[in-house]
């Protein structure tokens, strides 16, 4: 999954700010601000900001606080890509469960994402960069990646005839075209609901070719 950042179609609402917080906090809220904290420093200055001790001094808690929850800013990038990827997951889960037929959710999971990237593109663009070459990283999302590829080849094997293997390569085709259509519009403006149409045409179109005769 790969998102462009850098264009002005659209921002990040953790661009509004990090303010410090009172040191009484629980465990979970501490490590939540420490995540928020890291991700504005991204937003900010870059990943290359984000180091257990530029953490811990714009958090403005104790250099070696961040090593309770974090053993290294490896692991602190990971942790705050998987709690992005979950806000789109959930996201997406909140509009899928309002469809009912492959075609409707194939466009619920589009629409999602555009919403998502609108919102955080380029904090997730800056943080699959980051972690590109992390080993455990890449591994998760493989597998990820494997399991939907899976599941819309299922239903697109009940709903559209499709037969499971085709539908799993032409799922992979699909997820990766979303991708480069989310690009096209950070990159050359074009308009929203053009790109999202064409793009469920194209899905749909070639779905229904590789039906069983």
């Amino acid at each position: 999954m790969t998102v462009a950042s850098g264009a002005g179609a659209y921002h990040d609402t953790v661009s509004q700010g990090v303010e410090p917080r009172p040191s009484r906090l629980s465990r979970e809220e501490r490590r939540e601000h420490l995540l928020d904290v890291a991700a504005q420093l991204i937003l900010d200055k870059g990943i290359e900001a984000v180091t257990m001790e530029g953490v811990a001094a714009a958090a403005g808690v104790s250099k070696g606080l961040g090593y309770a929850y974090f053993s290294n800013s490896n692991t602190l990038l990971r942790a705050l890509l998987e709690r992005e990827v979950g806000k789109l997951n959930r996201r997406i889960a909140a509009a899928f469960g309002r469809e009912t037929d492959f075609e409707g959710r194939l466009r619920a999971t589009i629409h999602a994402w555009f919403d998502h990237v609108a919102e955080h593109g380029i904090l997730m663009g800056r943080l699959l960069e980051a972690t590109r070459n992390d080993g455990p990283h890449v591994e998760a999302r493989n597998a990820y990646n494997r399991f939907n590829e899976q599941w819309w080849a299922d239903l697109a094997e009940r709903e559209l005839g499709v037969p499971n293997g085709r539908g799993q390569i032409a799922t992979a085709i699909i997820l990766a075209g979303l991708q480069g259509v989310v690009r096209r519009w950070t990159e050359c403006d074009d308009s929203r609901e053009e790109l999202e149409e064409v793009f469920m045409r194209v899905a749909m179109g070639g779905m229904r070719n590789l039906q069983e005769d």
